[in-house]
């Protein structure tokens, strides 16, 4: 990568420039917050660089993925770490943890290697927050661009425009977490900012990459009419198109907080379709069917993650009508 992921400084201090978090570092051996990024000499680096976590063959929908690649398979794989401190994270296990003892490490050679190998078509860099791992997904996605091996994040967003400009040009596809809009939420419950995810939802979109949003809703904190309709007229500034996913919120890591009310989630995406074309509602079973946003066909069936695709050529267009309705087939 070209990008800058550290300074030093004048007085012998090294700052990480990865993420808005700007780790200061003043010691050998110190990490940072996101627990993986450590001091060695002058420099910074990834001290878990190239140890997956987790790794899986999903349906895309799981991402969550509607209109990218519908009822496909993707590979998917993990790493530790994140740039947040979420209080509710569901994979606290790998995000806010790091692995202990000699742990086998791929290059990314040998990972695209896998995938050709294998003949996937399409990886997802998911499960925690990838983009930690800016150097070796940047290289990875570059050889996968080059074999024509469609490449996809699952992202926080937490991440500085410079290494994400450059990351964004070998990706294809992204689901973005916005988990509140309101700045405070993102202090004092994430450990990290709101406005410099709302930078990285734009970056991606303008980028040309295929984008995505997911809101996970959590009782009495971010539930409100208002919040949602926040979020959704900052969506619709970029694209009315933009999909949109509403999920429930379980308990998990240090937050107990109730479960969301599925009837809540239902409010909130209707709320939502007043702003933007597709909205669906997540960890509720919904169905989730996508209709078309000109005629109003029933274009992709979903049940839970079986997926039949009814009402769309090649192209994406409506089989009644013809409207493209922003598919990426590929």
């Amino acid at each position: 990568m070209k990008a800058a992921l550290y300074e030093i400084l004048g007085d012998g201090r090294v700052r990480c420039l990865l993420c808005p978090n700007k780790c200061l570092f003043s010691g050998d051996g110190q990490v940072g917050r996101c627990r993986v990024r450590m001091r060695l000499g002058s420099k910074i680096e990834n001290q878990f660089s190239g140890i997956i976590s987790s790794a899986s063959l999903d349906p895309i929908e799981k991402k969550p993925l509607y209109h990218f690649n519908p009822g496909s398979a993707i590979y998917s794989i993990g790493f530790y770490g994140c740039t947040l401190g979420c209080t509710f994270c569901q994979n606290h296990t790998i995000s806010q943890t790091t692995p202990v003892g000699e742990l086998r490490r791929v290059t990314p050679e040998d990972f695209c290697d896998f995938l050709s190998d294998s003949e996937y078509k399409q990886v997802a860099f998911t499960y925690s927050e990838p983009l930690l791992y800016a150097e070796w997904i940047y290289d990875t996605m570059k050889i996968n661009h080059s074999r024509g091996i469609k490449n996809v994040l699952i992202t926080n967003g937490y991440i500085n425009p410079a290494p994400a400009s450059e990351i964004l040009e070998y990706t294809d596809a992204l689901n973005i977490d916005i988990k509140s809009f309101n700045n405070s939420f993102y202090k004092d419950i994430c450990r990290g900012g709101l406005q410099s995810v709302l930078d990285f939802i734009t970056l991606a979109f303008k980028s040309g990459a295929h984008v995505e949003l997911t809101n996970l809703v959590i009782t009495e904190l971010n539930d409100s009419i208002e919040e949602n309709t926040s979020i959704c007229k900052f969506i619709a500034g970029l694209s009315q198109e933009i999909p949109f996913h509403i999920s429930a919120y379980y308990p998990a890591y240090k937050m107990k907080n109730a479960p969301t009310d599925h009837n809540r989630i239902i409010a909130l995406a209707e709320n939502a379709k007043k702003y933007l074309k597709y909205v669906y509602c997540g960890n509720i079973g919904s169905k989730n069917n996508t209709v078309c946003a000109k005629c109003g066909k029933t274009l992709i069936k979903r049940d839970n993650y079986m997926v039949n695709i009814t009402g769309l050529d090649k192209s994406g267009n409506c089989t009644s009508c013809g409207h493209n309705n922003k598919m990426r087939i590929t």
